[in-house]
């Protein structure tokens, strides 16, 4: 039998597979209101929809499936606005939908740049905006953003998906500090490499030329693959978990989850954060003031 619930609704992306099919289960099964969305429920990931809805009838669990495409604005407040229109509260966002890529970037085409960045950043931009009004006016609110510990660092090798990941990045943070005063939490999760089928799954370069430029493809496969023993995705689902557990006050911005491609990325980021409170610090001080920054009066 499912947990009493004790927390409110949670929006999930990409649930369809890897990830975000974990991580609704585990949610679920520990007493959480779970809206799974992904693309394609009548055809594409039919099968997936249905897997996931006959589990949940047959555990007790409160989880239903929702069709929402991530690059679609239409999409989104269709969807966000049905759940909320029904009188369901959306608590917690986790943005987890994503696309992978492997490649020379030279070889992608404008279009397909066009829409990685569709998917990976300004998907959690599009599902943010459109429930954040509901949050600010409950004065409450978790937007837990699915990145990458190549979103933070490269470890000599880069691409496509590294430089969405730094997008995301960027705009998560930069709307932390901009939804704080509300009482609403951005958290970033950055997860190392894990065997899922989304690298499989991955956009290829269309230019076959530029490519073949650059000398043989790299291996689809990833470091965890190669890992003698492969990290288990429940670990992201996990720590999704802790994250949304975790009392507001204490929830950190960022949070490192895996064996695998991770070293090292945790001290990064309290290096980070403390240079960046020493970079506040500084502007804070007499000599520092930046008045061309002021608007001028007509």
């Amino acid at each position: 039998m499912a947990e009493r619930r004790t927390r409110g609704g949670v929006l999930v992306t990409g649930s369809s597979a890897g990830f975000g099919d974990v991580i609704v289960r585990t949610l679920a099964a520990n007493g959480y209101r779970v809206f799974a969305t992904m693309r394609g429920t009548s055809d594409r990931n039919a099968a997936e929809a249905a897997a996931l809805r006959v589990w949940a009838d047959q555990e007790g669990h409160a989880l239903t499936v929702h069709e929402m495409d991530v690059a679609s604005e239409e999409s989104v407040k269709s969807t966000i606005g049905s759940i909320l229109a029904s009188g369901e509260a959306i608590d917690v966002v986790v943005n987890n939908a994503g696309v992978a890529a492997a490649g020379p970037m030279e070889a992608f085409s404008e279009a397909q740049v066009q829409s990685i960045f569709n998917v990976n950043a300004f998907g959690p931009l599009r599902v943010n905006r459109a429930v954040l009004p509901h949050m600010r006016e409950r004065g409450s609110g978790l937007l837990l953003q699915i990145s990458s510990t190549l979103g933070r660092i490269l470890p000599g090798v880069g691409g496509l998906y590294p430089s969405t990941k730094w997008a995301l990045e960027g705009l998560s943070e930069s709307l932390s500090y901009q939804v704080k005063r509300f009482g609403v939490d951005v958290v970033i999760l950055e997860p190392g490499s894990f065997p899922t089928t989304a690298v499989v799954r991955g956009m290829r370069p269309e230019l076959g030329e530029v490519e073949a430029a650059y000398g043989a493809p790299a291996s689809p496969r990833s470091a965890a693959e190669d890992a003698a023993v492969p990290p288990d995705i429940q670990e992201v689902a996990d720590a999704v978990r802790r994250i949304i557990e975790t009392p507001s006050e204490q929830r950190r911005l960022r949070y490192v989850v895996g064996p695998v491609f991770t070293e090292g990325v945790e001290e990064f980021n309290e290096i980070y954060e403390a240079h960046k409170q020493r970079l506040a610090e500084a502007l804070r001080q007499p000599g520092q003031e930046m008045p061309w920054t002021r608007s001028k009066p007509d």
